[in-house]
């Protein structure tokens, strides 16, 4: 009998290794497992808030392209009645200045975002009067005046030769601003 009991232990302790070797290898697969069910989550949960901005950020995107929509549309449709208006304001502002009398030539030249204009100028040089050069002192003041207009830039002119008649020329260029 003390033989078999020798045996017993062996196969119990032998019997007990393996249970506690099967049990340690299911502890590691079942924490592998719990690992790995965790790095799941968070990957879901990093979708679900991307998948939130999203659907907040898709109302903002929609609306944005709406309004960029409208505001191209009331472009190409207002832009021509919005360029005659502010070439007939220029030239009536210009006539302000200058006086319908002085003016030769204005061509007005709207672009997309201003009128660019060239003015051509008269102005009677008085032969009785003292003194050379009032013509030019009188178109100095003149186009002082044009540098109060906010929208009005790149402004220069030209002095021309005087006709036969005593009338000194003067070109002005410049742009203005569309509203």
């Amino acid at each position: 009998m003390a033989a078999e009991s020798g045996e017993d232990r062996r196969g119990i302790s032998s019997r007990l290794r393996f249970l506690l070797f099967f049990f340690l290898i299911l502890a590691a697969i079942s924490a592998l497992l719990h690992v790995e069910k965790f790095r799941r989550l968070q990957d879901i949960d990093r979708g679900r808030e991307k998948l939130a901005a999203l659907v907040r950020a898709r109302p903002v995107e929609h609306t944005m392209a709406r309004r960029a929509r409208f505001y191209r549309v009331q472009y190409c449709l207002g832009y021509p009645e919005a360029a005659s208006l502010a070439v007939a304001d220029l030239s009536r502002r210009l006539c302000v200045v200058f006086g319908p009398a002085r003016i030769i030539g204005l061509q007005i030249d709207p672009s997309l975002r201003d009128l660019r204009f060239e003015l051509v100028i008269g102005i009677q040089e008085e032969p009785g009067l003292p003194g050379a050069g009032k013509a030019l002192e009188t178109f100095a003041g003149l186009y002082m005046e044009l540098g109060d207009f906010a929208d009005l830039s790149d402004l220069s002119f030209i002095k021309n030769d005087p006709t036969d008649g005593g009338l000194n020329v003067f070109t002005v260029t410049g742009q203005a601003e569309l509203p």
